[in-house]
């Protein structure tokens, strides 16, 4: 049953994303680096990035392993791990893929919140990896769900506009990145 509902959130993905209008700026750089977004917004982030080389974290709970499966089902590499269990091995996948070429992709403030509260995950991945950190906001109108992380599903026909900045170890707090980056 867990392959169907992913198969058919990969569709609904997809399908709501041709419907949208799409502000998507350059990306920022070159090269593999730590794409790090807010937990609530990475449902058209993941619509919106694919075939980009990005290797996607979920969690080893229930809903991780749908988003897992969903990811793979939309072209994105999986790692397993997060905050609460499996941060040591998940780190490590995500050093190896970035030796590989590809960039980990993780939300900042997940598993379990606050919303908006950047971890320091991505800083750490970074600063060990040497490699920049692409972060990414997402402003749209849609639905937001009733959870700790507020999870936006944008409207069909909606415009939906990303906005990247970077960061690199040294340049104050990645949290200090996003707020430079502004709210949606």
């Amino acid at each position: 049953m867990d392959g169907v509902l992913a198969w058919l959130l990969s569709v609904a993905v997809r399908a709501l994303a041709l419907t949208w209008r799409v502000r998507l700026p350059a990306w920022p750089v070159a090269g593999p680096c730590v794409i790090a977004f807010f937990h609530g917004e990475q449902f058209p982030m993941i619509a919106l990035h694919r075939g980009r080389g990005i290797v996607g974290m979920a969690s080893h709970s229930k809903d991780g392993a749908l988003l897992a499966a969903v990811l793979e089902r939309l072209g994105y590499g999986v790692i397993r791990g997060s905050t609460s269990r499996g941060g040591g091995e998940a780190l490590f996948a995500s050093v190896t893929a970035l030796r590989e070429g590809r960039s980990p992709a993780l939300a900042v403030d997940g598993p379990r919140g606050p919303a908006g509260r950047v971890h320091p995950g991505a800083a750490a991945l970074a600063k060990a990896a040497e490699v920049p950190v692409v972060l990414g906001r997402v402003h749209a109108a849609g639905w937001r769900a009733r959870s700790w992380d507020r999870f936006l599903v944008p409207w069909p026909f909606t415009t939906v506009e990303v906005r990247y900045a970077t960061w690199r170890p040294g340049e104050g707090t990645l949290a200090e990145a996003f707020a430079r980056l502004g709210d949606d």
